[in-house]
């Protein structure tokens, strides 16, 4: 989890181990650290750090160097497999609703973009067999004041490149009052 009980101002990641114990703090950079995410087999974990224009990081379970795998990143999450991090990455200085989804080897190299075409893309989830993400998104820009049909959905896309497939779950949801992102 994220938290300031540091008292230095600031969000380090930290670790409560399950069988009890005191949590351990993992990070200790003057920037915010925030928006952990386990891999599967509880070896690492990916977060947000605002140090250095921001990004995403890996670092081990039990602590060691953190390691930067993808620039101007937010909300990352392991594949199934461990091997990929998607994660969201918004349009700097545009001041618009945007972002776009991208994934990357969990060791870092190039990300990947999904979806390029969409406007808007955010929030990816995995599949269980890692072969598809499932993402809100919209094809055109969103308006920046919610209405009251806004032009979003949850997609599923293919990690092969091919078309993404709207779920039509966001329509359902508003028909029953509830929130769709």
């Amino acid at each position: 989890y994220a938290s300031d009980r540091s008292g230095a101002g600031n969000l380090d990641i930290w670790v409560k181990h399950v069988a009890g114990g005191e949590p351990v703090r993992l990070t200790s950079h003057q920037a915010d650290d925030h928006e952990p995410a386990f891999s599967p087999d509880g070896t690492k974990i990916a977060f947000r750090s605002e140090r250095d224009g921001g990004g995403i990081y890996v670092i081990s379970a039990i602590g060691g160097n953190e390691r930067l795998i993808a620039s101007q990143g937010r909300y990352p999450r392991f594949s199934p497999d461990g091997q990929q991090i998607a994660f969201k990455s918004r349009i700097q200085g545009s001041g618009l609703v945007d972002g776009k989804i991208y994934v990357v080897a969990s060791t870092g190299g190039s990300p990947g973009q999904l979806q390029p075409e969409f406007a808007y893309a955010d929030r990816p989830v995995w599949s269980p067999d890692g072969r598809h993400l499932l993402f809100v998104g919209s094809p055109e820009r969103p308006p920046l004041v919610p209405t009251e049909n806004p032009p979003y959905d949850w997609w599923v896309t293919p990690l092969d490149g091919g078309a993404a497939l709207p779920t039509g779950a966001s329509s359902l949801l508003r028909k029953h009052g509830l929130s769709s992102k």
